[in-house]
C-alpha cells in the first residue's frame, strides 16, 4: 500500500519523499485506482479462506455424523483422502481431494548410484537418450529439490537389467510423504446426465 513519511508526503519508488501537491493528479487517481482494487482483492481473498474453512469443518462434521450413525468411534478420525459428496438430484457435487507431496530420502543417492554403476555397463540398454533421461531426472532445481515426477518416469521403460531393476526400487522405497495437502472443488449439471461443470474458484491458494 501507499507508504507516506511522518510529514505525509509520499515516498515514491525509490524511496524519495515528494509533496502530495507535486505530484500530478492522473498519479494521483491511478494510485486510489489501484489501492481501491487491491484492497478489494484482499477483502475477497480472505472471505474465500472464511468459506474453504467454514466448507470444510461442515463436510467434517458430516462425516462425523455418518462414523456416529454406524457406531464407529469418531476419535481421532476424520476425512483422509477422496470424497464426493452430491445432492438428493445429483446436479451438485461437493469434491475432496487429499493430495501427498512426495519427496525423496537419502536412499535416493543410493539410486543414483546404482544407475551411474548402469550406465558404466556396455549394454543396448545404455542408449543416449536414456543417460540423458537419468541426468534430468536427478537434477535439482533452486531449492535443492528433485521433480519427483521426472524420477517415477524412468519406471516407465521396459528395461530389464539388474542395475536398473534395483534401482527404480530404491526410487520407490526413497520417496516419502512430505506434506498433505486438501482440495475442495465444487460442480453443478443441469441433470444427471449432463456433464460436471467446476465452479472456478481459486481456492487452493487460500
Amino acid at each position: 500500500m501507499l507508504i507516506k513519511d511522518d510529514k505525509g508526503f509520499w515516498i515514491n519508488g525509490k524511496g524519495e519523499a515528494v509533496h502530495p501537491d507535486m505530484i500530478r493528479v492522473d498519479e494521483q487517481l491511478k494510485t486510489e485506482l489501484v489501492e481501491r482494487i487491491i484492497a478489494a482483492a484482499q477483502n475477497l481473498k480472505e472471505l474465500i479462506s472464511i468459506f474453504k474453512t467454514e466448507s470444510n469443518e461442515q463436510v467434517e462434521a458430516y462425516f462425523a455424523l455418518l462414523l456416529q450413525n454406524y457406531n464407529v468411534d469418531a476419535k481421532g478420525k476424520s476425512v483422509k483422502g477422496n470424497l464426493n459428496l452430491e445432492n438428493f438430484s445429483s446436479t451438485a457435487k461437493v469434491e475432496i481431494r487429499a493430495m501427498d507431496t512426495l519427496k525423496p530420502d537419502e536412499k535416493i543417492h543410493i539410486a543414483k548410484m546404482k544407475l551411474d554403476e548402469f550406465l558404466k555397463d556396455e549394454t543396448k540398454d545404455s542408449t543416449p537418450l536414456v543417460q540423458t533421461l537419468i541426468t534430468q531426472a536427478f537434477q535439482v532445481d533452486k531449492k535443492g529439490n528433485i521433480d519427483v515426477k521426472k524420477l517415477l518416469a524412468l519406471r516407465s521403460w521396459d528395461i530389464s537389467h539388474p542395475r536398473w531393476i534395483e534401482a527404480m526400487a530404491i526410487i520407490v522405497d526413497s520417496l516419502q510423504v512430505a506434506s498433505t495437502k486438501s482440495y475442495i472443488r465444487f460442480y453443478t449439471r443441469e441433470n444427471s446426465d449432463s456433464e460436471w461443470n467446476l465452479i472456478p474458484i481459486d481456492i487452493a491458494g487460500v
